[in-house]
């Protein structure tokens, strides 16, 4: 699916919103949707109380049933001698006059009150639409980012392991893709939907069989394939034979048969806008040819005097831009820690392009604002910072810890500023702690310089965002590649300029 992320990269720089993790966020990350999960615990105990209720109810009506059949049957072997006693006679008359109107009342009386009472003050906590139509954005940028089939996600078959995709699941993604403007996409998924009608099983949550197929009938009107949409009308009409809609639809198709000459269907994707080509190209792998890099890996002693007694393991990954790899520098249980303490805090992430959008194109993620000073840890983690890069950090941002959702990702961007803030200064350099592994997908992926860092727990990267003499390095432009499968966290230390003056004073450009 075509993702609509046509922004100036220059305001693509994070920024975490203020606010509560209410409606329309749970689809931005993995944390936020675990009280669903509780939630849905609590629905399904609802609703077997429901059918507990039921149970009873029935029982007492079969109860009664079987006694009221026995006297009836005694009456039905002989009419008038049961009616020649008079208790007999007068119990009949009792009954009809009384007995049957008070089962008239009880058969009125509803059930589940209380249970429909609970499901209303859970209401509120349900996912909303806009969460709905997060999720299913996240699963057609799972298939489009990675060029993956449908019929694979379709059967739930993801990173060699299968889960189940129900056809109210499928139906789901199938009415969303309709919707966008490349409503073709939806065509595999809706006919997905009406394969599987036929063996589905009568129910509440049943879907319709004559709404399939007009909604795929309108997919192919929408992208001028008319002779596909005919034949799919005059099958919904089998099953409604009446139906004013569908009579009127296919009337209009068929104007518009005789009218506009009926496009081609093909299966050509749709042209991607730059952002989204340059992530389908990155997060599928590079597919120019590599030359080998003379890189290394060793130990840091020199950074700060602290390291000469506790080196860091340093993989270097390029010299221009300059992006390192520093493996093991957080442990499980600082790591613990910081994920306690950031989900506590969890809010909508955005960008300064649009601080106020829940839902946006660019990123899919939540994040909290942790200070350095906070506790012990986060002192030591900032020490740390100050280890790997040998930069003050004072007059930088707080850190921030993201977690991401369905399909999370970030598109090409840079962490630097076109105009430079007077106060704290660029952001001159930027280190991501991964602080857990990813299953499948998620990698940061620097695109002009082909570099690719899959996330694995405990590791960081450290990278500079400014050439020597203070401009913008375009080449640190960076994605985070949607999540297949798995929990991305992770944590960011951006470091501003202004107190490096000593540490790292502008010089003359150094050669690309």
């Amino acid at each position: 699916m075509q993702i609509q992320c046509c922004l100036l990269s220059l305001l693509l720089l994070p920024l975490v919103a203020a606010g509560s993790l209410t409606g329309a966020e749970y689809s931005l990350s993995v944390v936020s949707m675990k009280p669903l999960v509780e939630l849905e615990t609590k629905l399904i105990q609802n609703l077997d109380d429901y059918v507990k209720a039921l149970e009873h109810k029935l029982q007492i009506l079969r109860r009664h049933i079987s006694e009221i059949r026995l006297e009836n049957e005694k009456a039905q072997r002989n009419v008038v001698l049961y009616l020649s006693h008079p208790l007999n006679a007068f119990a009949l008359i009792r009954r009809l006059h009384l007995d049957w109107v008070q089962w008239r009342k009880y058969m009125e009386q509803p059930v589940g009150g209380a249970q429909m009472r609970s499901f209303d003050a859970w209401r509120d906590h349900l996912p909303t639409q806009l969460d709905l139509q997060d999720a299913c954005n996240g699963i057609a940028r799972i298939q489009d980012i990675y060029g993956l089939q449908e019929k694979h996600i379709m059967r739930g078959q993801l990173a060699g392991i299968k889960y189940n995709m129900s056809t109210g699941d499928i139906f789901a993604v199938g009415q969303h893709l309709s919707r966008t403007t490349n409503a073709k996409e939806a065509v595999p998924w809706l006919k997905e939907v009406k394969r599987r009608l036929r063996n589905q099983t009568p129910g509440p949550l049943a879907v319709d069989k004559a709404e399939v197929l007009l909604l795929l009938a309108e997919t192919y009107i929408k992208s001028k394939h008319y002779a596909e949409a005919l034949p799919i009308l005059d099958r919904a009409l089998k099953h409604n034979i009446a139906d004013a809609v569908l009579l009127r639809r296919r009337e209009e198709v068929q104007q518009l048969i005789a009218k506009e000459p009926s496009t081609v269907l093909d299966n050509a994707e749709p042209k991607d806008n730059s952002k989204v080509a340059i992530l389908k190209w990155g997060c599928r792998g590079f597919s120019r040819e590599q030359s080998p890099k003379a890189l290394h890996c060793c130990y840091n002693f020199t950074t700060t005097p602290f390291l000469r007694l506790a080196p860091l393991k340093m993989e270097l990954l390029g010299e221009h831009p300059y992006v390192v790899v520093y493996h093991d520098v957080l442990s499980d249980s600082e790591i613990a820690e910081i994920l306690e303490m950031a989900e506590r805090r969890m809010a909508r992430t955005s960008t300064v392009a649009q601080p106020n959008r829940t839902s946006s194109p660019t990123r899919t993620a939540m994040g909290a604002w942790l200070k350095r000073s906070s506790n012990a840890l986060t002192r030591r983690i900032a020490r740390r910072v100050r280890d790997m890069s040998g930069l003050q950090l004072e007059g930088s941002e707080r850190m921030q810890v993201i977690n991401y959702g369905i399909g999370g990702h970030y598109v090409p961007h840079k962490d630097w500023f076109t105009q430079h803030p007077e106060v704290m200064g660029n952001r001159l350099a930027t280190v991501l702690f991964y602080l857990t592994d990813v299953e499948q997908g998620g990698a940061t992926m620097f695109n002009k310089a082909e570099h690719k860092v899959l996330p694995r727990r405990g590791t960081a990267l450290f990278w500079y965002n400014l050439h020597t003499d203070g401009e913008g390095d375009w080449s640190t432009t960076h994605a985070a590649c949607p999540i297949i499968v798995g929990s991305k966290w992770v944590l960011t230390q951006w470091i501003r300029e202004r107190n490096q003056i000593f540490i790292r004073p502008c010089l003359g450009r150094t050669s690309d």
